[in-house]
């Protein structure tokens, strides 16, 4: 069975473009990038890909990936007794120097066990040892709240991790050999490190600031690897901004990221081109499409210069989402010239009011004259994103969002006829989760039974259109997320127990006593110490309560 392991990894190398093989015997550090989801899920990710990059751009360095087995590759593995191997050479990764996660979900904090008990490892960094790999986690998490992991690693890459990475390889450069708890005690140093043993919360805590980069032209981030195996196939992706210029109450980007940044449009054009050269170079047909990754792509300087490149280049472009009153003409009117039939936008409420409540202020008008101008232009199918169960929402809200879904609705029937077919409306509708680090941090959750019921009113609305879809998650993947984002080391029983339950969190509460529900769907008190506040400064803190303030001050948002 591990012959059949082995198999299974080089038929996926075979099919890559663009993987880095370097001789693990001519570098010092082996590092081991594991991202705790399957490869198709790992290799749409923009932070795996970039530190893939960054981290063999060293000489001193090999990098290489390691993914969660998708179940029946986890039955080869089991059946063989063989340890999670690395991508690249089909290493076990306790041959590794560093195993380092990039986290983006808290849902994968299970998977992250998981793949620690493939690797033979045990799961606790208390009872690990010098015969292991140092566990690192970075990613987006840990911008936000990583405490949940604490007990689980070793050391933690706080915020952008380019430049962080790099210190701490100096350091393991350095110290390779050296007993495990000094080397820690000297990671810690160093900024942008946290040690969580290292590390005990009181009222007094300094807070440890974040790794931030400025100059995002020092550090693209775009795709190493391309495959189709991926839920971007064919797909070169390029991140054109990071942070947001908006404050939206809801959301931690615009919250805990540095400010806006942006990619010269020349770099980003740049990149396109290498990658056309690469491809040529190898007789490879050239990737025909650019993902352009940003949260504010209307707000993003050299949109319309990139646009048209992008068009003479011959490549079709495809954004994450727009926002409904930043709708730049030059891109739509690109994206339709190179193919692009299909955009995603995001009032994520249904109601004027709530849009305010989480500082998304548009009106209905403006929606709608931004779903005309797309239709206009040529786009055929759409994707509407919302949330349900938004603090202080009530059924007229609901109302109202079903009566938005519909008035979309007849304006892409109307386009529809006029060209002889009609489109696909799609509503990917969502719970809102209070998230650390947002001005809604301390709001509660709706219970499952409320948000149950909401969606059960949506898909009763639209059950006689074929042509408008309802979307949404698996409810449980929801509130487990809620319970990972809002917990601090107390969880750890909770991941352990979840972990030997196979994934089932609610089993696993159940045999705790933890009352899961209530942990989530209950308000907090501002007053309250929180898990993530020692990422915090006393200046963010008082913003985010005066945010908070300000939004349940609304007229018809009188409790949270």
């Amino acid at each position: 069975m591990s012959q059949q392991v082995r198999q299974s990894l080089r038929q996926r190398l075979h099919a890559e473009r663009g993987t880095i093989i370097k001789e693990a015997g001519q570098a010092r550090i082996r590092f081991a990038l594991a991202y705790p989801n399957t490869y198709f899920v790992g290799m749409s990710n923009l932070g795996v890909q970039t530190m893939y990059r960054v981290l063999n751009q060293r000489p001193d360095t090999v990098c290489e990936r390691v993914f969660l087995p998708a179940a029946e590759e986890q039955g080869w593995y089991a059946a063989g007794r063989t340890p999670l191997l690395s991508l690249e050479s089909q290493r076990p990764l306790g041959d590794f120097d560093v195993l380092g996660f990039s986290v983006s979900y808290e849902n994968d904090y299970v998977h992250l066990l998981q793949m620690l008990a493939l690797a033979r490892m045990p799961l606790l960094a208390a009872e690990r040892d010098e015969r292991y790999p140092l566990v690192l986690v970075g990613g987006a998490v840990t911008y936000i709240n990583p405490e949940p992991l604490a007990d689980f690693v070793d050391l933690m890459v706080l915020g952008d991790g380019e430049e962080a990475i790099n210190d701490y390889l100096d350091l393991v450069h350095d110290t390779l050999g050296q007993p495990r708890q000094e080397h820690l005690r000297l990671a810690a140093q160093l900024s942008g490190l946290y040690v969580p043993s290292l590390h005990t919360q009181t009222a007094e805590t300094t807070p440890i600031p974040p790794r931030k980069i400025t100059e995002l032209a020092r550090w693209p981030a775009y795709s190493s690897v391309l495959t189709d195996d991926t839920e971007f196939s064919g797909t070169l992706l390029v991140e054109i901004t990071r942070g947001c210029p908006f404050k939206c109450r809801f959301c931690t980007v615009g919250y805990v990221y540095p400010k806006f940044r942006q990619l010269p449009g020349a770099l980003v054009l740049e990149l396109v081109e290498a990658q056309q050269r690469r491809d040529r170079a190898a007789g490879l047909q050239p990737v025909g499409k650019v993902g352009l990754i940003s949260s504010a792509t209307g707000d993003y300087r050299d949109l319309a210069p990139v646009a048209q490149g992008l068009v003479d280049l011959g490549m079709a472009i495809g954004i994450s989402s727009l926002r409904m009153d930043r709708m730049p003409e030059v891109l739509i009117d690109c994206m339709v010239r190179s193919g692009v039939r299909s955009c995603t936008v995001a009032p994520e409420a249904g109601s004027e009011r709530l849009r305010q409540l989480i500082r998304k202020e548009m009106t209905e008008d403006v929606i709608l004259a931004g779903v005309e101008m797309l239709l206009a232009k040529g786009m055929r199918d759409l994707k509407l994103y919302s949330m349900l169960g938004l603090p202080t929402e009530t059924e007229e809200d609901l109302r109202e969002l079903v009566a938005l879904i519909f008035k979309i609705w007849e304006l892409m029937k109307k386009s529809g006829r006029s060209r002889g077919a009609l489109g696909t409306l799609t509503v990917s509708v969502n719970p809102f989760v209070p998230k650390p680090a947002t001005p809604l941090q301390w709001c509660a959750m709706a219970p499952p039974r409320i948000v149950k019921a909401k969606f059960h009113t949506l898909r009763q609305a639209i059950r006689y259109e074929s042509h408008i879809r309802l979307k949404h998650e698996n409810l449980k993947h929801d509130y487990l997320e809620a319970i990972l984002a809002r917990g601090d080391r107390g969880l750890r029983d909770f991941l352990l127990e979840t972990h030997r339950q196979r994934g089932d969190w609610p089993r696993a509460a159940r045999r705790l006593g933890f009352d899961a529900e209530a942990f989530v769907c209950t308000e907090l008190s501002q007053q309250a110490r929180l898990p993530w506040d020692f990422l915090t400064s006393e200046r963010q803190m008082q913003r985010l309560s005066r945010e908070h303030d300000r939004a349940l001050t609304l007229p018809g948002a009188a409790h949270c």
